[in-house]
């Protein structure tokens, strides 16, 4: 890659950013003369002017305004992935990428057991909807809900689901629909979930239910259930504690086993850290004592 030099780009970014050379000398701990020449130099390199001299104050160019905001950018971006790479040898850390509605339900209430045994690791949760990437480097491993095939990634199941649908127990005033044609009247709330898997198990397959509310994310639709907006099919993995504690009832026993399941992944080539294994043991373990609760 054709570079400029960094001391001249430090030195043009910190003259646009504060707006006079003094000020940059000072923030960069050199001389005056240095910062101009920094910047002299830069110009000379790309064969632009990027600041228009008057005296011995600078106003940016058109182009220099221009390049002075996307090399803020880049210089950012270098110094955040810096920081990351430095405190992560410093200090042990993991960085896991999961589901939203599954951090929410099911892994954060058991989470303090896995920090309480692993005193001075850093976990860092990324919650995203979106397939974590592992590209560049910023995220160790992820929890995906599929079905295990993603190229160049190591899959360990972690566990099934199923698919059960719900409503809030004060509901139509608590006159809860128990069979599903009751249930398909209802007003429907759909997030990502397959309504034929359920009505194939129910015996009424055909049919083609209707949203009342549509959503992305099935945190809100599991707390738009609980608000009494109608009715939903979900996956029993994050329902089960709100069932649990009450402030969502499970219609009816029809529960078919969900297509997808619970994967932990990370790059293949990949070697495990011991923060990754202590994870991965972990999580099983709690699989099985949820499992055993079911």
């Amino acid at each position: 890659m054709k570079l400029p030099p960094l001391a001249a780009l430090r030195a043009f970014e910190a003259v646009a950013r504060l707006g006079k050379v003094n000020l940059a000398a000072i923030e960069l701990h050199v001389t005056h003369s240095a910062v101009s020449h920094q910047i002299r130099s830069l110009e000379e390199y790309l064969d632009i002017a990027l600041v228009a001299r008057s005296g011995r104050s600078l106003v940016l160019t058109d182009e220099g305004r221009v390049y002075a905001y996307q090399i803020r950018q880049a210089l950012g971006e270098i110094a955040g992935v810096t920081d990351k790479l430095v405190a992560k040898n410093k200090h042990p850390q993991l960085t896991l990428s999961v589901l939203p509605s599954y951090a929410m339900h099911w892994l954060l209430p058991r989470l303090h057991d896995f920090i309480s045994a692993q005193p001075g690791l850093r976990l860092k949760l990324e919650s995203s909807m979106e397939f974590a990437s592992f590209e560049q480097g910023l995220i160790d491993c992820a929890i995906r809900f599929g079905h295990g095939q993603w190229p160049d990634m190591h899959c360990e199941t972690l566990m099934t689901d199923s698919l059960l649908v719900v409503a809030a127990r004060t509901f139509n005033h608590g006159v809860l629909p128990t069979t599903p044609q009751a249930i398909l009247e209802q007003p429907l709330l759909h997030a990502s979930e397959s309504w034929p898997t359920w009505l194939g198990a129910a015996g009424v397959e055909g049919q083609r239910p209707h949203a009342a509310l549509e959503f992305t994310d099935s945190t809100l639709l599991l707390e738009a259930v609980r608000l009494g907006h109608g009715v939903a099919l979900t996956r029993r993995s994050i329902a089960h504690s709100l069932i649990q504690r009450g402030e969502l009832v499970k219609l009816t026993d029809i529960e078919p086993v969900h297509a997808s399941r619970y994967y932990l992944v990370w790059p293949m080539g990949t070697k495990r850290s011991a923060q990754l294994i202590a994870l991965h043991t972990w999580l099983n373990e709690q699989v099985a004592t949820y499992q055993d609760s079911l």
